[in-house]
């Protein structure tokens, strides 16, 4: 038994991360000829939010959006749903706790959700804001045979990871609702490849995979960042799908580059995907998604 990807989604054109997660969980739960009521687990790893919000958990208002365990009756079994946050690294991570979740009988469909956004919820680029707002869905299932998610390997540095985004709590004012400060300086492609390349590897091994027969989906936390991986990892250049929104769709960046490879015919005939993510402490995550026995 393996944990495979049932439905995928991804939306743009938006300001708002809950609403784009929510409109791009819509679309995975219909795509998978399934219902809001059928979803057993929200894991939403979006970490930029609408108006810096702390509590409460995201999770609980993309839930709400889709319309997913609002109302209980005797006997039902409540949607459990929670915020991981790991930056970019955060979708694999909750791949994992996703794979724990469905080894237990009691639960049949995970869906993962991602979306950043300026906090002021412009749909417009703002500047010194790198990353594009982006909503995307995963929806995990039980699949038969080998297919699907292997283990996750992870790589960081082991200093005390700078802080990227943060607001001045001392300089906002009132502004503090719709400001956020994102500094990448500290953070060298090198460092990212260097835990990239290191998880990537592991990844294969375990899982023993054909590298030759495998696509490359990764983020582009740098704009050389996708075909310098490739390249440390002997993937060929056709053999990549990277996120291509302009700027960074961050915590969505997978997701919207597995689609990209779906829909450009990139999988037909291989046997695994590699996803591979990178961005802020340095640090980086890697898995296998076997695609055939």
């Amino acid at each position: 038994m393996g944990i495979v990807i049932s439905s995928a989604a991804a939306v743009t054109g938006g300001g708002s991360s809950i609403e784009q997660a929510a409109r791009a969980a819509r679309q995975a739960i219909a795509g998978a000829a399934t219902t809001p009521d059928q979803i057993d687990a929200l894991i939403n790893v979006g970490v930029y939010r609408d108006s810096n919000m702390v509590e409460p958990a995201m999770s609980a208002l993309i839930q709400q959006q889709v319309g997913i365990g609002l109302e209980y009756g005797s006997g039902d079994v409540p949607c459990l749903s929670f915020d991981l946050m790991n930056g970019a690294c955060g979708v694999l991570n909750a791949v994992q706790v996703g794979q724990a979740l469905l080894e237990s009988t009691a639960l049949h469909r995970v869906l993962i959700v991602s979306g950043d956004s300026h906090p002021s919820k412009s749909a417009e680029p703002v500047a010194g804001f790198p990353i594009t707002p982006v909503g995307a869905a995963w929806l995990l299932e039980r699949g038969d045979g080998r297919a699907g998610f292997g283990s996750l390997h992870v790589g960081a540095t082991e200093d005390v990871p700078a802080a990227v985004g943060y607001v001045r709590l001392p300089d906002m004012g009132t502004t503090g609702r719709s400001t956020v400060v994102v500094d990448r300086t500290e953070t060298t492609v090198n460092a990212l490849l260097k835990h990239a390349v290191e998880s990537a590897l592991a990844a294969v091994e375990v899982d023993d995979i054909d590298i030759t027969r495998t696509v490359l989906v990764c983020g582009r936390p740098t704009p050389d960042f996708p075909e310098l991986l490739a390249e440390r990892l002997g993937v060929p250049a056709d053999a990549v799908c990277a996120d291509r929104t302009e700027g960074d769709a961050h915590t969505s960046a997978l997701p919207v580059a597995y689609l990209a490879a779906r829909e450009e015919g990139k999988l037909d005939g291989q046997q695994a995907v590699l996803f591979v993510a990178a961005g802020a402490g340095p640090a980086a995550a890697a898995t296998t998604y076997r695609l055939a026995p």
